[in-house]
C-alpha cells in the first residue's frame, strides 16, 4: 500500500490544518493495515504513537470490563493520545482491536516533534485540536462517573 493511498481526515483534531500541513504531517508517519481481530494496541503494552483510523472500524477493550467493548472507533477517529503525552504511565490503558480489515496512520513522538519544529503555527493549531479532543473525552468520562455515583448512593 502506498504512503498516500489514504489521506488524513479534514475533521477531528486535524480540522484546523490546511491540506498542505496535513500532507506534511502525514509524511512523518506511516500507514499500517490490520486484519479483523488483530490488536493495533495491546493493553499494558508499550505505546508511544498517535493513530488515526483511515479505513474500517475498531473496538476498544479493557481487561477489567471484559468482554465488553468500551468504545467503537470509526474512520477519522484517533487514539493513542494518552500515552503519547503521559511519559510516566506504564503502558496502554486499553486494547484497540480491528473489528474488520482496517488501515491506520500512526506517528510517534519523534515524528510529532519534527512537525512541531518545522511547522510551529500549524503545530499550535494541532495541539489545540488534541487538547479539545482530550477535554471532550474527559468530560464524557466525568459524566459517566457522575452517573455511576448516583447509582451507588444509598
Amino acid at each position: 500500500m502506498s504512503m498516500n493511498e489514504h489521506q488524513l481526515p479534514e475533521h477531528g483534531f486535524l480540522e484546523s490544518l490546511t491540506s498542505e500541513e496535513r500532507e506534511a504531517l502525514q509524511g512523518l508517519g506511516e500507514e499500517l493495515s490490520f486484519n479483523e481481530g488483530e490488536n493495533v494496541i495491546e493493553e499494558g503494552g508499550a505505546q508511544d504513537h498517535l493513530y488515526v483510523l483511515l479505513a474500517g472500524r475498531c473496538k476498544v477493550l479493557q481487561k477489567h470490563v471484559a468482554p465488553a467493548v468500551t468504545a467503537w472507533l470509526e474512520e477519522g477517529d484517533s487514539f493513542g493520545e494518552v500515552n503519547l503525552f503521559d511519559l510516566e504511565e506504564a503502558g496502554a490503558s486499553a486494547s484497540v482491536q480491528a473489528a474488520e480489515s482496517i488501515v491506520v496512520w500512526r506517528i510517534d513522538r519523534n515524528g510529532l516533534n519534527t512537525f512541531i519544529g518545522s511547522q510551529p503555527e500549524a503545530s499550535l493549531r494541532l495541539m489545540i485540536g488534541l487538547a479539545t479532543l482530550l477535554s471532550k473525552r474527559l468530560r464524557s468520562v466525568n459524566a459517566l462517573v457522575k452517573k455511576m455515583s448516583i447509582w451507588t448512593r444509598s
